[in-house]
C-alpha cells in the first residue's frame, strides 16, 4: 500500500488495535503483519523464525514489534504477550497462525509415525492453545487493572498454511476449541470473538494467496465488518464462484481474490478545519550552558554537547529538512551567542530560506537581568540578526520560555509581530497578554493580604497587535529527551516512541476537536540532531506531510501562523 493510502482512515475502523500474530516469519504471517500494518493497526509479530518483510516504510516499522519466541513453549508464550503489553499495552487482536508445514498431510494414517503426529498437534493445537490461553488471561488482567473492557478483543484462528486442512487436529481446533472459547471470551468481554480460516492450498493452482487470507483475517477482526460472527470457520480458496461464509457445514464456499477489489481497503477521511503546523528549531549551542543552564559545576564536557549542536546536529536536521521539503517552512530561533560564534553553520541555516527569529543572546532568561540589560540585549540580538538576513527580525522566543511584563514592553517597542513563548491555548493564538507581575504569597502576613484574584485592564486586556503563537515543554524534544546534569527536569533516558506517540496523540485529538488550530514542533540540534532521535523526528514529520497530502495540513514559518491569525481576526479586535 502506498504511503497516500496510509494517511487514510481504514475502512474496517482498526486503526491504533494492537494485534499479536504468532507465526509471522511464514508466508500467510508476514501478510497478515503487512495487511494490519496498513490499515493502521500496532502489531507484535511472534515467530521462532526471523521475519522478512520488505517494502515497510519508517512510519509503519515504528508500529511494528518483532518478537523471538517458541508457541509450544509456555513460558515463551507468556514472555512474548508481557513484551508486546509493555510495547504497545495489551493487544486487542489474536492471530493464531500456524508457522510449521503440516507433515501429516499428505501421508496415509496408516503409514503416519507417532513422532510425526506429536508435531504436527503441538505446532497446530497445543501451541494455539497457548498463545489463545495467554491472550485471554493478558484481556483479563487488563480488564482488571484499568477496570474498563478493551475495544471488541476478537480471535482469528488459521490452519496450517500447506495443509489439508481435514487432520484431526485442525478438526478439532474449529470444532472444539471455537466453540468452547467463544463462549470463554463472552465471559471476559461481551463484544468478544472468535472466528477461524481455513485456507485451501497456497500457491497451489486452485489455492488463494497468502494475501486473500489475510484480507480475510483482517475482516473477521473487525468489529465494524464482522462484529456479529463468532464460532465460524471460513474457508478461502480462489475460484469463480460467489463468496459465502461458511460454517461448520461441509466447506462449499469460496472467497475469491477479488475480495479485495468488492471491499475497500479504506475510505478517505472526513475533510476537518486545515491544521498549520509551526515547525521551529531553537540553535541553543554552548549558549544554552550560559544563562538559563549555568551552573559552577558546568564543565568541558558539558560544553561539549554545544559544540555537537552546531557542527553536528545542525548540518544534520538542515539535510532532514531539506530531504522533507521544509527548509524553508519553518523557524530557527537562533541566541546572538550562536550566530557569532558558530558564523559557518548559522550561513547554512539562514541560506536554507528559513525565518530566523531571536532568542536571547547567551540564553539569558529574563529574571536573570535588569531591565536595562535586558533592553541592550536586545538591541544587540536585532542587530545581529539584521546583519544575517538582511532584514528586521519580527520574532522572538524567550530563552527557556522566561520572560516577563517588560519583555512584552520591549517587544512592542520594537515592532515585533509575535512572541512564541506562553501558552494561554496550547494550539491557538492569542494576543499578548497585559497583566500584573505574579506576586508570592508572603505567609507571614494575614490571609486578608493575600487572598485577591487576578486583576485584568478592562480598557487594555492585551498588547495587540503583537501575536503569541503557542509553545511550551511539551511541544519540544529537549526536556524529556536531553540529559542537562544540573537540571531537575531533565530527563534524558526516554524512548523516542513516548514522545513520538504523544505527540501524534496530541495532534489527532486536536485535529478531532478545535477548529483551524496550530501544531508547534519544536526542536534543538542538541537533542534532535543525535542519531536516536533524529530518525523519530524523521518519522513524525513525514506522518504530519501525510495529513498534508489530504489538504489537512500546512506547514508554516511560525511568522506566517501568526499574521494569518492576526489577519482573520475582526478588524476591531485588531484596532
Amino acid at each position: 500500500m502506498s504511503s497516500e493510502s496510509l494517511s487514510r482512515r481504514s475502512f474496517l475502523g482498526l486503526e491504533r488495535c494492537h494485534v499479536f500474530i504468532t507465526g509471522a516469519s511464514g508466508a500467510i504471517g508476514g501478510e497478515a503483519v503487512r495487511e494490519f500494518l496498513d490499515h493502521g493497526c500496532l502489531v507484535t509479530a511472534y515467530d521462532s523464525q526471523p521475519l522478512q518483510l520488505s517494502g515497510i516504510d519508517a512510519e509503519r516499522f515504528s508500529r511494528l514489534h518483532l518478537l523471538n519466541g517458541d508457541v509450544i513453549n509456555e513460558e515463551s508464550v507468556k514472555s512474548g504477550f508481557s513484551d508486546a503489553e509493555e510495547r504497545f499495552g495489551p493487544a486487542n487482536i489474536l492471530i493464531v497462525n500456524s508457522s510449521a508445514e503440516d507433515s501429516t498431510a499428505k501421508i496415509p494414517i496408516w503409514e503416519l509415525s507417532l513422532a510425526d503426529w506429536k508435531k504436527n498437534y503441538q505446532t497446530n493445537v497445543q501451541g494455539s492453545f497457548l498463545v489463545i490461553k495467554h491472550f485471554l488471561r493478558s484481556l483479563h488482567e487488563a480488564q482488571q487493572t484499568s477496570g474498563t473492557q478493551l475495544t471488541s478483543p476478537a480471535i482469528v484462528v488459521t490452519e496450517t498454511e500447506n495443509g489439508s486442512g481435514l487432520s484431526a487436529g485442525k478438526a478439532g481446533l474449529h470444532y472444539g476449541l471455537l466453540n468452547g472459547v467463544r463462549d470463554e471470551i463472552l465471559r471476559l468481554d461481551a463484544e468478544g470473538r472468535i472466528n477461524a480460516v481455513a485456507p485451501g492450498i497456497v500457491n497451489g493452482q486452485q489455492g488463494p494467496e497468502p494475501a486473500d487470507v489475510a484480507r480475510t483475517m483482517a475482516f473477521l477482526a473487525s468489529k465494524r465488518a464482522a462484529g456479529h460472527i463468532s464460532g465460524q470457520c471460513i474457508r478461502v480458496e480462489r475460484g469463480k464462484q460467489d463468496p459465502i461464509a461458511s460454517t461448520t457445514q461441509p466447506p462449499k464456499s469460496i472467497v475469491k481474490k477479488e475480495f479485495a477489489a468488492s471491499i475497500p481497503r479504506s475510505l478517505p477521511k472526513p475533510k476537518r478545519n486545515k491544521i498549520r503546523v509551526a515547525v521551529s528549531i531553537d540553535l541553543d549551542a554552548v549558549s544554552g550552558w550560559l544563562g538559563t543552564n549555568s551552573h559552577p559545576d558546568n564543565n568541558l564536557a558539558d560544553y561539549s554537547a554545544g559544540f555537537f549542536a552546531a557542527r553536528v546536529g545542525v548540518p544534520r536536521l538542515l539535510r532532514m529538512l531539506k530531504k522533507l521539503d521544509l527548509s524553508e517552512r519553518c523557524t530557527w530561533f537562533i541566541p546572538g551567542h550562536s550566530a557569532e560564534s558558530f558564523p559557518e553553520e548559522v550561513k547554512q541555516v539562514v541560506a536554507s530560506g528559513c525565518e530566523v527569529g531571536l532568542h536571547g543572546y547567551a540564553h539569558e532568561g529574563a529574571y536573570q537581568l535588569t531591565p536595562e540589560q535586558e533592553r541592550d540585549v536586545l538591541v544587540r540580538c536585532i542587530e545581529i540578526a539584521q546583519n544575517l538576513t538582511g532584514k528586521k527580525p519580527v520574532g522572538y522566543r524567550a530563552p527557556l520560555y522566561q520572560l516577563r511584563e517588560s519583555t512584552l514592553d520591549l517587544l512592542e517597542e520594537f515592532g515585533f509581530e509575535y512572541d512564541a513563548s506562553l501558552t494561554d491555548h496550547d494550539c491557538h493564538p492569542f494576543f499578548a497578554p497585559r497583566r500584573p507581575a505574579l506576586q508570592p504569597i508572603d505567609f507571614s502576613k494575614p490571609a486578608s493580604t493575600w487572598m485577591h484574584p487576578v486583576k485584568e485592564s478592562p480598557t487594555l486586556p492585551d498588547r495587540r497587535p503583537l501575536v503569541c503563537v503557542p509553545c511550551n515543554y511539551y511541544m519540544e524534544d529537549m526536556t524529556p529527551m536531553q540529559f542537562l546534569p544540573h537540571t531537575e527536569n531533565s530527563q534524558g533516558y526516554v524512548d523516542v516512541r513516548v514522545i513520538e506517540n504523544l505527540w501524534r496523540d496530541r495532534f489527532l485529538w486536536i485535529r478531532d476537536n478545535e477548529e483551524e488550530p496550530v501544531f508547534p514542533v519544536l526542536m534543538h540540534p542538541d537533542t534532535s540532531g543525535m542519531a536516536h532521535v533524529i530518525g523519530m523526528l524523521e518519522r513524525t514529520l513525514s506522518w504530519l506531510k501525510e495529513w498534508e497530502r489530504e489538504g489537512e495540513v500546512e506547514f508554516l514559518q511560525t511568522g506566517q501562523i501568526a499574521r494569518w491569525w492576526k489577519d482573520k481576526m475582526p478588524s476591531k479586535q485588531t484596532a
